[in-house]
């Protein structure tokens, strides 16, 4: 038994210090590959085989790292700050792989009063904002942050590891997007199409009412803490002559996203044999001789039923996107007690409130309750302003804030371009197998769901709506949307169906008044929208209080300079004030990013070439004005 295997296999050390298990065998810098008789390093895409001696070098360097790294912890000092840490980990800059999970597991079992055994950014970030503390970018810090709370409560870290239902087993989870965190909602019903390997597993999974996977070899499925590390193992343990991404995300949805009350559609090539809904969580059970991957499942029909066309040739898939397919297979099956499923499950939302809408947004009070305003009084409204003043960014929060919590169900979002059309937009004609069917639009979609949920407010958002051919894609529709005309019927143009737009839809749209190559929006459109002109918000208290914990010169000065730029532009007949150059380009930064040669990026890569479109007949302001953007941060 080595290192490497107690910290990732040893069940006792998972319990007390947290797991790090998933991934492949590359993630510890050295490990013997049973397959090819090595000792490799690199990375399952560039393996490098050493030899013996280069073997026991590399051993050694390891080695050496990690036992400077325990003398500089044990040597530093009391640990009773953030910044306390902030100074330790500079101490330990200089050592290989301090950020990897298995070193930062390694340093918590020889000191665990002074680290919390959570590894993964995902987990780490959980804890530390439920416990409303600011999370540093540093993982090795974090883990100091976490047990700063805990000595200072007297509560074993291990206990934070069970909030929002995790356990330290899974802490080592990336920064996936499938991946749960405590501002997450519930999940919403989902439907899958399983295909049952063979008559006898089909049988076993009537009588025990289960469903199971294969891909035994790779274990338990939990372990893998993304789509990615399952994939590599897939790939490590089988054969490399495929991406694997089919199989990781497969396996990924079997343990991860599959959830109780979500309805299995079951088939064998093309007939369907069951239908039923998950009852329980995913299990590993290694007695089993085959298909050890379980998922328990309450079997509601068992038979045989033609399936509807050309069904999907995956073992699982979710498809709860495609409505139309969902719909015709209910229809097969005879009503049962899946009718009895709550298909709306209550979902919990994050509050969202005017507050935190300004803590996000760099605007003042003043110019959010006119906003506000504005928006309850039209029903339409366009943000219009120069790049980067965040117009995209702020259309959901004011949604959300107005809704009161984040709830993306209320909330859609979509981009005009060229060739957006009625189509897409309310409905058109779509081939089919058989010909061609009406398919309804995005905007008809949202407004029906609007409409069965007429308490609440909805907000559908159209981003660059100037883009579009307005005409073209509203039809009708432009009297519809008015505020006065809201709930009365019109005959749409294919289905001859009678439609109107609920009194509960709010429309906003965006629009960049630097776009050049746009036409004046379509004055029927115009005359049904208010128009919010946001600026550059770096006056703003929130602004201000950002740079302040920049503590960077160099950003002060930069952002002097585009003040006075932005003046010039202002002036300029040319251009005017939709063309002046917005916070957004200098958002995001910390005072550990917040680097010259970020600054210089920004600068070079972002702010020139704009002032060379802006300015392209004049070459003689872009060499004034890049000189001296460059010069605030020489």
């Amino acid at each position: 038994m080595n290192l490497c295997y107690v910290l990732e296999m040893d069940k006792d050390m998972r319990e007390i210090f947290g797991s790090i298990a998933g991934g492949a065998a590359y993630k510890f810098g050295l490990f013997f590959h049973k397959k090819t008789q090595s000792w490799t390093c690199g990375s399952p895409a560039k393996p490098v085989k050493l030899t013996e001696n280069e073997a026991i070098q590399k051993a050694e360097e390891i080695r050496n790292d990690l036992v400077a790294g325990a003398e500089i912890i044990s040597s530093f000092g009391p640990l009773n700050s953030t910044a306390d840490y902030e100074q330790l980990y500079k101490q330990l800059e200089h050592i290989s792989g301090i950020n990897t999970v298995w070193r930062m597991k390694y340093y918590q079992m020889l000191f665990p009063i002074l680290f919390a055994p959570f590894y993964g950014q995902d987990i780490q970030l959980d804890v530390l904002h439920f416990l409303n503390q600011t999370p540093s970018e540093i993982p090795f810090i974090r883990m100091g942050q976490i047990a700063l709370f805990s000595k200072k409560c007297n509560i074993p870290g291990i206990v934070f590891g069970h909030i929002g239902g995790r356990s330290t087993n899974h802490n080592n989870k990336s920064n996936d997007s499938e991946t749960n965190t405590l501002s997450d909602k519930k999940h919403k019903l989902h439907y899958w199409m399983y295909t049952v390997f063979d008559d006898t597993s089909w049988m076993e999974c009537q009588q025990k009412e289960i469903m199971v996977l294969g891909m035994d070899d790779i274990g338990d499925y939990s372990q893998y803490d993304s789509k990615e590390s399952l994939r590599q193992e897939l790939i490590s343990t089988y054969d490399n002559s495929t991406s694997r991404k089919n199989q990781a995300l497969m396996a990924w949805n079997f343990a991860n996203k599959l959830a109780i009350n979500d309805v299995i559609f079951a088939k064998r090539s093309n007939t369907l044999v069951g239908k039923g809904i998950v009852t329980g969580d995913y299990i590993f059970d290694d007695s089993r001789q085959e298909y050890k991957n379980i998922r328990t499942v309450k079997w509601l029909q068992i038979g045989e039923w033609e399936h509807p066309g050309k069904s999907v040739a995956k073992r699982l898939t979710d498809i709860t996107p495609y409505t139309d397919y969902i719909e015709k297979l209910i229809t097969i099956f005879t009503p049962d007690e899946l009718d009895d499923v709550d298909t709306q499950p209550e979902v919990d939302y994050p509050e969202y409130s005017s507050a935190d809408f300004l803590s996000d947004v760099y605007m003042s009070e003043q110019d959010y309750e006119t906003l506000v305003n504005v928006l309850k009084m039209k029903k339409n409204i366009i943000l219009q302003g120069a790049p980067g003043v965040g117009k995209t960014f702020t259309a959901k929060r004011l949604a959300y804030s107005i809704i009161g919590a984040k709830n993306p169900d209320r909330v859609q979002m979509i981009q005009f371009h060229q060739s957006y059309s009625y189509e897409d937009f309310i409905e058109g004609y779509r081939p089919t197998e058989n010909g061609f069917t009406i398919k309804k639009g995005s905007f008809y979609k949202f407004c029906k769901l609007a409409e069965d949920d007429d308490e609440n407010d909805y907000f559908f958002i159209i981003d660059e709506i100037n883009r579009g051919n307005l005409s073209k894609i509203f039809g009708e529709l432009f009297m519809l949307i008015e505020k006065d005309k809201r709930g009365i019927e019109l005959q749409l143009l294919y289905s001859d169906e009678n439609f109107s737009v609920p009194p509960n839809v709010y429309i906003i749209g965006m629009m960049n008044t630097a776009d050049r190559s746009l036409a004046m929006l379509d004055y029927a459109l115009r005359r049904r929208f208010s128009f919010f002109t946001m600026k550059p918000g770096f006056n703003t208290i929130g602004f201000q209080t950002y740079q302040d914990s920049l503590k960077s010169d160099a950003f002060k000065k930069l952002i002097s300079c585009i003040k006075q730029l932005n003046s010039k532009i202002a002036a300029d007949i040319s251009l005017g004030e939709g063309f002046c150059i917005g916070h957004s380009y200098f958002c995001g930064l910390t005072a550990k990013t917040a680097t010259v040669r970020t600054l210089t990026s920004i600068i070079e890569y972002e702010l020139i070439p704009l002032l060379k479109e802006y300015w392209f007949d004049e070459p003689e302001k872009i060499i004034d004005w890049s000189d001296r953007l460059r010069s605030t941060v020489k």
